[in-house]
């Protein structure tokens, strides 16, 4: 079966670093943002309440789905223990996709505005198609386009944390409403960082071009 084989991005101290970061950001956010729901009362839910069950589905498979990816990416970028990375990848999938699921029932029933309400639905709509295409890729065989797309997922899985850090940092600056806090953190924390990523993607295959 024939291939195509793009440039992908190479293990270095640089994505070393990069991830070992992102660990660090992934446990600090889960310990102090995510593992308070699952000791909420009634009270503490407030508006919620009646959706916990949702919510808690959201976190639940978005912190497994948070670290999995990481191990996924070491792994992948490194080409080693392939088997486990294989294995890890169902459960990625399985893991993000009922979180993703999740956010689309709490996109569709959330007091905090339609423009909130639409940014978590981009953002699982970014997350399924950004993972289907890795599937896609690594079922025909184009495993440096599956690093790609994999890395892509990975950067909106990562809006998890990004969207929390983005909507406490203009809440302790005073900026905004907190419906409009959550309005552009909702589309910032996984928009921005996909373009990011695009750039950098594309711009290492541009850059190792010999120039004419």
């Amino acid at each position: 079966m024939a291939t195509t084989t793009l440039v992908a991005p190479r293990p270095s101290v640089g994505s070393t670093l990069l991830i070992g970061a992102a660990a660090l950001a992934a446990l600090v956010f889960v310990a102090g943002a995510a593992l308070p729901y699952y000791g909420l009362d009634a009270q503490q839910y407030g508006l919620y309440w009646p959706k916990r069950y949702w919510l808690l589905t959201h976190i639940t498979g978005d912190m497994i789905a948070l670290f999995v990816g990481l191990v996924q990416l070491w792994l992948g970028l490194r080409n080693r223990a392939m088997e486990w990375h294989r294995r890890l990848g169902f459960a990625y999938i399985a893991s993000g996709t009922a979180g993703s699921v999740a956010a689309y029932y709490l996109s569709t029933h959330t007091d905090g505005g339609w423009v909130f309400g639409a940014g978590l639905s981009g953002l699982a709509t970014a997350w399924f198609l950004t993972t289907g295409m890795a599937f896609l890729a690594v079922r025909r065989g184009l495993y440096d386009i599956h690093k790609e797309w994999m890395i892509r997922s990975y950067v909106v899985t990562f809006a998890f944390v990004t969207f929390r850090a983005l909507q406490v940092s203009l809440s302790a600056a005073g900026i905004g409403t907190v419906q409009e806090q959550l309005a552009i953190s909702s589309w910032f924390c996984w928009a921005v960082p996909l373009l990011l990523t695009e750039v950098i993607l594309q711009g290492r295959k541009i850059l190792a071009v010999p120039r004419v």
